[in-house]
Protein backbone atom coordinates (compact mmCIF):
# COMPACT_ATOMS: atom_id res chain seq x y z
CA UNK A 1 0.00 0.00 0.00
CA UNK A 2 1.05 3.82 -1.34
CA UNK A 3 0.18 6.57 1.47
CA UNK A 4 1.03 10.05 -0.57
CA UNK A 5 1.16 13.06 1.04
CA UNK A 6 1.25 12.01 4.84
CA UNK A 7 3.11 14.88 6.52
CA UNK A 8 4.56 15.86 9.79
CA UNK A 9 5.07 19.24 10.78
CA UNK A 10 7.94 19.63 12.43
CA UNK A 11 7.37 23.05 14.40
CA UNK A 12 9.16 25.44 16.62
CA UNK A 13 7.43 28.05 19.04
CA UNK A 14 4.17 26.15 20.49
CA UNK A 15 2.48 29.47 18.97
CA UNK A 16 3.73 28.43 15.66
CA UNK A 17 1.83 24.57 15.57
CA UNK A 18 -0.89 25.52 14.60
CA UNK A 19 0.12 28.06 11.83
CA UNK A 20 0.02 27.01 7.99
CA UNK A 21 2.95 28.37 5.79
CA UNK A 22 1.66 31.33 3.62
CA UNK A 23 3.02 29.43 0.68
CA UNK A 24 2.65 25.26 0.71
CA UNK A 25 3.04 23.24 -2.87
CA UNK A 26 -0.32 21.55 -3.72
CA UNK A 27 0.68 17.94 -3.36
CA UNK A 28 1.65 18.62 0.13
CA UNK A 29 -1.60 17.55 2.73
CA UNK A 30 -0.97 19.93 5.66
CA UNK A 31 -1.13 18.34 9.12
CA UNK A 32 -0.50 19.74 12.16
CA UNK A 33 -1.18 17.29 14.60
CA UNK A 34 2.07 15.91 13.83
CA UNK A 35 4.35 18.13 15.28
CA UNK A 36 8.60 17.09 15.29
CA UNK A 37 10.65 20.61 16.56
CA UNK A 38 14.20 20.28 15.46
CA UNK A 39 15.36 22.47 18.01
CA UNK A 40 17.12 26.14 18.84
CA UNK A 41 19.44 28.05 20.27
CA UNK A 42 20.05 32.04 22.09
CA UNK A 43 22.11 33.97 20.86
CA UNK A 44 23.82 37.21 22.52
CA UNK A 45 26.92 39.51 22.45
CA UNK A 46 28.63 36.97 24.42
CA UNK A 47 31.89 34.82 23.37
CA UNK A 48 28.93 31.79 23.05
CA UNK A 49 27.48 33.04 20.36
CA UNK A 50 31.43 33.89 18.63
CA UNK A 51 31.00 37.51 19.44
CA UNK A 52 34.21 39.24 19.56
CA UNK A 53 34.42 40.37 23.79
CA UNK A 54 37.26 43.07 23.14
CA UNK A 55 35.00 44.79 21.69
CA UNK A 56 33.22 45.71 24.91
CA UNK A 57 36.97 47.80 24.86
CA UNK A 58 36.71 51.49 24.82
CA UNK A 59 37.35 53.06 21.60
CA UNK A 60 38.77 56.20 21.83
CA UNK A 61 37.68 57.32 17.68
CA UNK A 62 34.09 56.99 18.94
CA UNK A 63 34.41 59.49 22.24
CA UNK A 64 35.30 56.63 24.59
CA UNK A 65 32.51 54.27 23.91
CA UNK A 66 32.82 50.33 23.02
CA UNK A 67 34.44 49.56 19.84
CA UNK A 68 31.50 47.86 19.10
CA UNK A 69 29.80 51.28 18.46
CA UNK A 70 31.38 51.79 15.43
CA UNK A 71 30.76 48.43 13.79
CA UNK A 72 28.31 48.42 10.79
CA UNK A 73 27.40 44.53 11.55
CA UNK A 74 27.77 42.47 14.49
CA UNK A 75 27.32 38.76 13.52
CA UNK A 76 26.38 36.34 16.07
CA UNK A 77 26.08 32.78 15.44
CA UNK A 78 24.62 29.66 17.25
CA UNK A 79 24.07 25.65 16.03
CA UNK A 80 21.89 22.28 16.81
CA UNK A 81 23.12 19.37 15.91
CA UNK A 82 20.81 17.51 12.84
CA UNK A 83 20.53 14.12 11.64
CA UNK A 84 17.88 13.19 8.33
CA UNK A 85 17.79 10.06 9.40
CA UNK A 86 16.36 10.97 12.62
CA UNK A 87 12.96 11.97 10.49
CA UNK A 88 12.40 7.84 10.68
CA UNK A 89 11.91 7.86 7.09
CA UNK A 90 14.54 6.58 4.30
CA UNK A 91 15.36 9.80 1.67
CA UNK A 92 13.70 7.67 -0.81
CA UNK A 93 10.49 8.31 1.30
CA UNK A 94 11.34 11.37 1.03
CA UNK A 95 9.26 14.01 -1.41
CA UNK A 96 10.08 17.22 0.19
CA UNK A 97 10.68 18.36 3.78
CA UNK A 98 9.61 22.06 4.55
CA UNK A 99 11.98 23.64 7.18
CA UNK A 100 10.21 26.40 9.25
CA UNK A 101 12.80 29.02 10.64
CA UNK A 102 11.41 31.37 13.62
CA UNK A 103 13.65 34.36 14.95
CA UNK A 104 12.86 36.17 17.70
CA UNK A 105 14.57 39.18 17.47
CA UNK A 106 15.53 40.89 21.10
CA UNK A 107 17.64 43.60 19.78
CA UNK A 108 16.79 47.64 18.72
CA UNK A 109 18.54 46.82 16.02
CA UNK A 110 17.03 45.55 12.46
CA UNK A 111 18.63 41.71 11.87
CA UNK A 112 19.77 39.94 8.55
CA UNK A 113 19.46 35.87 9.31
CA UNK A 114 20.16 32.66 7.57
CA UNK A 115 20.76 28.80 8.68
CA UNK A 116 23.72 26.55 7.14
CA UNK A 117 23.73 23.30 7.04
CA UNK A 118 27.25 22.10 7.68
CA UNK A 119 29.05 18.41 7.45
CA UNK A 120 31.69 17.43 8.95
CA UNK A 121 35.03 19.85 9.38
CA UNK A 122 32.09 22.13 9.18
CA UNK A 123 32.13 22.16 5.43
CA UNK A 124 29.15 24.14 4.27
CA UNK A 125 26.74 21.79 2.20
CA UNK A 126 23.46 24.61 1.87
CA UNK A 127 21.70 27.00 2.94
CA UNK A 128 18.45 27.71 4.21
CA UNK A 129 17.44 30.36 2.11
CA UNK A 130 19.13 30.61 -1.25
CA UNK A 131 17.91 33.76 -2.19
CA UNK A 132 20.06 35.81 0.90
CA UNK A 133 19.22 36.23 4.56
CA UNK A 134 16.09 36.96 5.18
CA UNK A 135 15.65 40.36 7.14
CA UNK A 136 13.83 41.01 10.85
CA UNK A 137 12.69 44.19 11.90
CA UNK A 138 14.11 45.39 15.23
CA UNK A 139 11.94 44.86 18.90
CA UNK A 140 10.37 47.29 20.59
CA UNK A 141 12.08 49.12 23.66
CA UNK A 142 10.65 48.64 27.14
CA UNK A 143 10.58 51.53 29.64
CA UNK A 144 13.76 53.27 28.93
CA UNK A 145 15.36 50.32 27.26
CA UNK A 146 16.26 47.66 29.90
CA UNK A 147 14.04 44.75 27.93
CA UNK A 148 12.97 44.66 24.35
CA UNK A 149 9.86 43.37 22.99
CA UNK A 150 11.04 41.02 20.53
CA UNK A 151 9.93 41.46 16.73
CA UNK A 152 9.06 37.91 15.50
CA UNK A 153 9.56 36.36 12.42
CA UNK A 154 9.18 32.54 10.16
CA UNK A 155 9.89 32.10 7.52
CA UNK A 156 9.80 28.72 5.15
CA UNK A 157 12.51 26.92 3.08
CA UNK A 158 11.02 24.30 0.92
CA UNK A 159 13.16 21.39 0.25
CA UNK A 160 12.56 19.09 -3.34
CA UNK A 161 14.59 15.74 -3.70
CA UNK A 162 17.92 17.04 -5.34
CA UNK A 163 18.49 19.31 -1.99
CA UNK A 164 17.28 16.37 0.33
CA UNK A 165 20.47 13.87 -0.48
CA UNK A 166 23.18 16.14 0.03
CA UNK A 167 21.41 16.79 3.80
CA UNK A 168 22.39 12.94 4.73
CA UNK A 169 25.89 14.44 4.99
CA UNK A 170 24.81 17.51 7.64
CA UNK A 171 25.58 16.94 11.61
CA UNK A 172 24.46 20.62 12.47
CA UNK A 173 22.66 23.61 11.52
CA UNK A 174 24.56 27.42 12.07
CA UNK A 175 22.51 30.12 12.79
CA UNK A 176 23.79 33.11 12.11
CA UNK A 177 22.16 36.31 12.63
CA UNK A 178 24.11 39.84 12.12
CA UNK A 179 22.77 42.92 13.29
CA UNK A 180 22.41 45.93 11.65
CA UNK A 181 24.69 48.58 13.57
CA UNK A 182 23.00 52.16 12.60
CA UNK A 183 22.18 55.04 14.53
CA UNK A 184 22.35 53.09 17.80
CA UNK A 185 21.13 55.45 20.54
CA UNK A 186 23.85 55.41 22.82
CA UNK A 187 21.37 55.75 25.55
CA UNK A 188 21.10 51.85 25.01
CA UNK A 189 24.92 50.45 24.94
CA UNK A 190 24.43 49.66 29.13
CA UNK A 191 21.95 47.52 27.86
CA UNK A 192 23.26 45.60 24.72
CA UNK A 193 25.01 42.98 26.86
CA UNK A 194 21.61 41.52 28.32
CA UNK A 195 19.51 41.67 24.82
CA UNK A 196 19.02 38.45 22.93
CA UNK A 197 17.99 36.56 19.89
CA UNK A 198 16.41 33.42 20.00
CA UNK A 199 16.38 30.97 17.42
CA UNK A 200 13.97 27.99 16.45
CA UNK A 201 13.86 25.47 13.35
CA UNK A 202 11.15 22.51 12.86
CA UNK A 203 10.27 20.76 9.14
CA UNK A 204 7.35 19.27 7.63
CA UNK A 205 8.09 15.93 5.83
CA UNK A 206 6.08 15.13 2.54
CA UNK A 207 6.11 11.21 2.71
CA UNK A 208 5.30 8.61 0.41
CA UNK A 209 5.21 5.09 2.54
CA UNK A 210 5.39 1.71 1.02
CA UNK A 211 3.79 -1.35 3.12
Amino acid sequence: MILSGLTGLLVILTSCLKEKPESLPEEIVWNPELAFPLGGDTLGMNAESGFDTTLYDLDTLFPYLPRWVGRAKLPLDGSIEFDLASLNASTEEMNRILFRFTILNGFPNDLLAQGYFLGQDSIRIDSMFTGGPISVPPGKLRGSGETIKPARVTQDAVFGPDRIGPLQDASSILFRAIIVNREIDTTLIPFYPDYIIDVEIGAMLDLTLHY
